[in-house]
């Protein structure tokens, strides 16, 4: 109980205090602290936005975020083996915090949902394992790309209820033709398939081409016909002319996904005149600056297709979220208005300094692994064993070569690149 004013004024000064420090210490929109940083990817200076990463100086609760961007950042400097590293460690953290603790989850329904220790979801841990096992792949380490195949594999298994993410499971596909496992390939090209038809979206070529060459390679007769019904192509490269020659996959990381926003509900009760702020998350809409590339290797061109779009699945995410997001507000919104009536019989002072720090850090959880691609673009390219140079050319004019690429007969190499420009097209509710 307090018994005079001075005791209800030191309560007054503490809650402020405590305000102040949650606040600094996540409270504060995660999308805002990360302008530096986005800006130095904007200019294709990975080096820069990591060293404004690092000066974010993010608590224990953001270390999986601040491991994933990290794990991104050193992968579009070159420095592969320091990006498999960091996201191997960021595996590890994920799986020990899997088992959220109780105290944290009381800190959330009373403070606020950034008080969590952070948790991607699933298509953000399927990117995870996507972007390790192609670091692997370009490492030439298809036997550690085969390791994040089974373990990609097997969260999309168990998270089947998820929406569908076509290029998790056209990765895996991948690594499976890359180390010769053609029937587990096709497995992995038809969850790829199946993935489009459940969201109505149009089959890629170059898949169209894959489930075909298969199909007819593995004597699937009756599948090959129904493919062929559906694609109408007269003609697709065949396995046994491919084992011919060497094969070079480039993958365009396209854009940059959109950022979380929060959007805040204030209004002041009729009743007793307590401040009341409800803060949900909302996504930005954004649109990435190309649409398309080709690759250019011994004299031949080959356009990229658009495999997947990550912002959907970020959109999708926060839809699925939302009911929950908003049952834990209403319920924070619930407990602080009891903090603030008990405290009102001992001090309408400690009351009225409660009800304010109870205001401000009603903060919406704005944080994402925000250095993931918007688009994810591919082309595949059928070349004559030997070494050549490739070029990545986009239609903005922009181009990346690798010199002295090797290719041998039923090998598939692997290139990546990186362009992340993209721009705000605005900060409106996206769910």
């Amino acid at each position: 109980m307090f018994c005079n004013q001075e005791t209800a004024t030191r309560a007054v000064s503490l809650i402020f205090v405590m305000a102040i420090a949650l606040l600094g210490s996540g409270c504060v929109s995660f999308t805002y602290q990360q302008d530096a940083m986005e800006r130095h990817l904007m200019s294709q200076q990975p080096e820069q936005a990591l060293a404004a990463l690092d000066a974010l100086k993010l608590g224990h609760r953001d270390q999986v975020l601040y491991q994933l961007n990290k794990g991104m950042l050193l992968r579009m400097q070159g420095d592969l083996q320091g990006s498999n590293e960091t996201l191997e460690q960021t595996k590890s953290m994920i799986q020990k915090l899997d088992a959220i603790s109780l105290r944290e989850q009381a800190t959330a329904v009373t403070v606020n949902d950034s008080m969590r220790s952070y948790l991607p979801p699933t298509f953000e841990r399927a990117m995870l394992h996507a972007v390790l096992a192609l670091n692997y792949l370009e490492l030439n380490d298809y036997n550690g790309a085969r390791v994040e195949a089974l373990q990609l594999d097997e969260l999309l298994k168990q998270n089947k209820e998820d929406a569908p993410l076509p290029f998790a499971h056209y990765i895996v596909g991948l690594i499976f033709e890359a180390n010769g496992e053609l029937d587990e390939a096709m497995i992995a090209y038809r969850q790829t398939y199946e993935a489009y038809r459940t969201t109505k979206t149009k089959v890629p070529l170059l898949l169209q081409q894959d489930l075909l060459r298969l199909s007819q390679h593995l004597g699937l007769n009756d599948e090959q016909k129904k493919y062929q019904e559906e694609f109408q192509l007269d003609s697709w490269p065949t396995q046994t002319e491919l084992k011919q020659q060497g094969q070079v996959v480039a993958i365009l990381f396209n854009g940059l996904i959109p950022r979380k926003h929060s959007e805040e509900l204030n209004f002041q009760s009729p009743r007793d005149g307590q401040l009341h702020r409800i803060s949900v998350p909302f996504y930005e809409s954004r649109a990435p600056q190309i649409h398309s590339a080709k690759i250019v290797i011994a004299d031949n061109s080959y356009s990229t297709q658009l495999f997947d779009e990550l912002d959907l699945h970020a959109y999708a995410n926060l839809s699925t979220e939302m009911p929950t997001i908003i049952a834990r507000t209403i319920a924070r919104v619930s407990v602080k208005n009891r903090l603030v009536d008990n405290a009102r019989d001992q001090s309408p002072l400690l009351s009225a300094a409660l009800n304010i720090a109870t205001f401000i850090t009603e903060q919406a959880d704005t944080r994402a692994w925000n250095t993931l691609p918007q688009e994810i673009l591919i082309a595949r390219a059928n070349v004559a064993p030997g070494s050549s140079d490739v070029e990545i050319t986009l239609d903005n004019g922009n181009s990346k070569s690798w010199h002295e690429i090797n290719a041998t007969r039923e090998k598939i190499r692997f290139i990546s690149w990186y362009w992340p420009n993209s721009h705000v097209t605005g900060r409106r509710p996206h769910q």
